[in-house]
C-alpha cells in the first residue's frame, strides 16, 4: 500500500479493498466542488445511492444520529417545504441565553425551552438580521423566510438543508472528511440543571438546527468567532446528562433586538452562549474530541 493510500486509510473510513477507497474519495470530492461551485444550493437530482447508505460508505460502523435518521423518511431536495409546523419536543428548543463564565462546575442553570406552536430554533432567529419579529403564539416563520429572503450576515455561512446526503455536505465542505457529530440530551419536563463539567471541544465547528417544519429541514450553520463545548449536567432530578454549549466571541452579526432583549447587550461586545436542543446537531473535527471525554476541566 503506498503512503497516500496509508494516510487515507488511516481516517475515518475502513475498506477492505482500494478500489472501494478511490470510489468513496470520489463522491467526497465531487461534493465538495459541487458546493464549492454552488450546485448543491437546491438540486433536484436524486442520490444515486439511498442516504442511509450513504452515511455508512463515509462512516461504516457509526450508527445515524436519531436527530436525523428523519432524513432518511423523507429528506429530498426536490420535495415542497410544507410550512405548517410540527409536533415539537420539551426539550428541542432551547431559549436561554448566557455568558462563557457561567460555564463551571457548580454552576446551577435555569434552561428554559420554546414552546409556542410556530416556535422556530431560537438561536438561529438570532442571526437574521433582516426578520421580521412575530407573535409565534399566533403565525410562523415560512422555509422561504428562514433560508431563502434572509442573506447570511459576514459572521456567518448557512445552508438549509433537506436531506441528508446535502447536510453531511455542507459539514465536510467546512470541515473536511474528519469529523464526528454530536447531540443534546436534556431530560424531559426538567429545567433546572447543575453544571458537572466544561469540556472544550474547539473552535471549530457546523451548527444544524430541526427547523419546525412538517418536511424535514435542518439550518446548518458555521459561525465566525465559535467555540463548542460538551457540558456534562445533573438535571434537577438527579439524571446524569450532557448537553452542546457553544459561545460565539463575535456577536456583529446577530439580531439587535433580539440580542438586547435576551441579554442586555448590543451586538459585538459581549461573548454570548446558548445551548443547543435535543433535535440539533453539532459537527466537530475528531481531532477535537481527543480531549473532550477526559477529566481536564475548563472553567
Amino acid at each position: 500500500m503506498t503512503s497516500s493510500s496509508q494516510e487515507f486509510g488511516s481516517q475515518i473510513f475502513s475498506y477492505p479493498s482500494l478500489i472501494a477507497r478511490m470510489e468513496l474519495r470520489c463522491l467526497l470530492f465531487s461534493i465538495s466542488v459541487l458546493f464549492a461551485l454552488g450546485l448543491a444550493r437546491e438540486s433536484h437530482a436524486q442520490s444515486s445511492i439511498p442516504d442511509e447508505d450513504f452515511w455508512h460508505a463515509v462512516w461504516p460502523n457509526t450508527s445515524i444520529p436519531s436527530a436525523l435518521r428523519e432524513l432518511l423518511k423523507h429528506g429530498r431536495e426536490g420535495v415542497e417545504i410544507d410550512n405548517l409546523p410540527m409536533q415539537i419536543d420539551d426539550t428541542q428548543y432551547p431559549k436561554t441565553f448566557f455568558y462563557e463564565q457561567d460555564l463551571h462546575p457548580g454552576k446551577t442553570m435555569n434552561v428554559q425551552f420554546s414552546k409556542s406552536p410556530f416556535t422556530q430554533p431560537f438561536t438561529i432567529l438570532t442571526w437574521l438580521k433582516g426578520l421580521k419579529i412575530k407573535d409565534i403564539d399566533k403565525e410562523g416563520y415560512t422555509f422561504d423566510e428562514l433560508c431563502i429572503k434572509t442573506k447570511p450576515n459576514g459572521a456567518e455561512h448557512k445552508f438549509c438543508a433537506k436531506s441528508l446526503e446535502t447536510l453531511i455536505g455542507f459539514a465536510i465542505s467546512k470541515l473536511g472528511k474528519n469529523i464526528q457529530v454530536l447531540s443534546s440530551s436534556f431530560v424531559n419536563k426538567q429545567e433546572l440543571y447543575k453544571v458537572e463539567g466544561v469540556q472544550n471541544l474547539g473552535d471549530k465547528a457546523v451548527m444544524c438546527h430541526r427547523l419546525n417544519f412538517r418536511t424535514v429541514a435542518f439550518y446548518c450553520h458555521e459561525v465566525r468567532g465559535t467555540t463548542a463545548f460538551m457540558v456534562p449536567l445533573v438535571a434537577g432530578d438527579g439524571t446524569k446528562t450532557q448537553a452542546l454549549a457553544v459561545c460565539h466571541s463575535d456577536t456583529s452579526g446577530m439580531n439587535r433586538h433580539i440580542l438586547h432583549q435576551t441579554m442586555g447587550v448590543d451586538p459585538g461586545t459581549n461573548t454570548v452562549c446558548h445551548f443547543l436542543g435535543s433535535k440539533a446537531i453539532l459537527w466537530v473535527p475528531n481531532l477535537a474530541m481527543d480531549t473532550a471525554y477526559q477529566t481536564n476541566i475548563v472553567v
